[in-house]
């Protein structure tokens, strides 16, 4: 193995490793819009990472009730069914504005279109900037 390749697998286990840590607070206590916010940037992460090292297309997907990723089988959009990629519905109250009209696509060559979205619930927000290659919470503009 190279070293890039053990760089790469070894952000893929951070990424995981956070998804997992979120899941079990997540169990605990109720919800938080910042809670929201951090999970939709680990799944989104997550997703691209996938998108380029499965050399594959794959596609944050939104509807009014949540989000989910799809995957590219070289004619139609097959939605991802994992628990990690799959359909997330948003906590009741919750909602989403997102900067690009879904679905964006998240390139195999890490060459994504850049996306912010921003989650909202009773006058609290966090917002959520991808920018092509990875994403993060930021400060809600």
């Amino acid at each position: 193995m190279t070293l890039i390749e053990m760089l790469i697998v070894l952000s893929i286990i951070a990424v995981a490793a956070g998804a997992v840590t979120l899941g079990i607070g997540a169990a605990t206590r109720a919800p938080s819009v910042g809670s929201e916010a951090q999970r939709l940037a680990d799944r989104l992460q997550a997703a691209a990472d996938d998108a380029m090292l499965g050399d594959s297309l794959v596609a944050f997907t939104a509807e009014k009730s949540g989000y989910g990723f799809a995957r590219f089988d070289g004619k139609t959009w097959q939605p991802l069914a994992s628990e990690a990629l799959g359909f997330h519905a948003l906590p009741g109250g919750m909602t989403m504005r997102l900067s690009a009209r879904p679905p964006v696509v998240l390139g195999p060559e890490g060459s994504g279109k850049p996306l912010t979205a921003i989650i909202a619930e009773r006058g609290q927000s966090a917002s959520v900037a991808y920018d092509g290659l990875t994403a993060r919470v930021v400060p809600a503009t």
